[in-house]
């Protein structure tokens, strides 16, 4: 720690304390699962080889394959850039205003958002790519494709449900944070 000459104050300022539960970790770590995810996917669209090699072509059909895009954008951007920007946020929260943050809002939240994300990105994925498949490489009818989809639609309203729960317990345990 250093000290300004005509100042007090030490900088870095005083965080949490050693061993406490920081919650940027957890929220910068989820964003390297979610960013090793988004590689995944990535060299799973990529690959030249079937089954791999049927995605390029259902992207490119549109349709139901924007499904499997959107599945594949909102990992990277909310999944990524989204637990990035909290973890950054928290950091300065916790680290360098010192504040504490409501422990069980942010555990819920952080579990809520996790696993709404994930499981909106699977379920937009899977849809995309089943009813991407049967219009553009079978020739379904787009009557035939709506009901491949129609099954998918409830659980993903349950799992962005859940997603935008963890945002909302999130956003609470940040603003209910105490300290200087």
């Amino acid at each position: 720690m250093t000290t300004t000459r005509n100042s007090p104050t030490t900088y870095p300022p005083a965080g949490p304390a050693e061993g406490q539960a920081l919650w940027y970790q957890r929220f910068r770590l989820a964003a390297y699962v979610n960013a090793g995810g988004s590689l995944l996917w990535t060299v799973l669209i990529v690959l030249p080889f079937p089954p791999f090699s049927y995605l390029q072509p259902i992207v490119v059909g549109g349709g139901a394959g924007v499904w499997f895009v959107m599945a594949y954008l909102l990992l990277i951007v909310v999944g990524v850039c989204g637990f990035g920007w909290l973890s950054n946020t928290l950091y300065i929260l916790e680290v360098n205003e010192g504040r504490g943050l409501d422990g069980r809002l942010m555990l819920l939240g952080f579990s809520l958002l996790e696993v709404g994300v994930a499981a909106t990105s699977l379920l937009l994925g899977v849809a995309g790519v089943m009813g991407g498949y049967a219009s553009t490489l079978d020739g379904a009818s787009a009557e035939a494709v709506h009901h491949l989809l129609a099954p998918f639609v409830a659980p993903t309203s349950i799992a962005t449900l859940i997603a935008v729960g963890g945002s909302a317990g999130v956003i609470v345990g940040m603003a209910r944070s105490t300290g200087s």
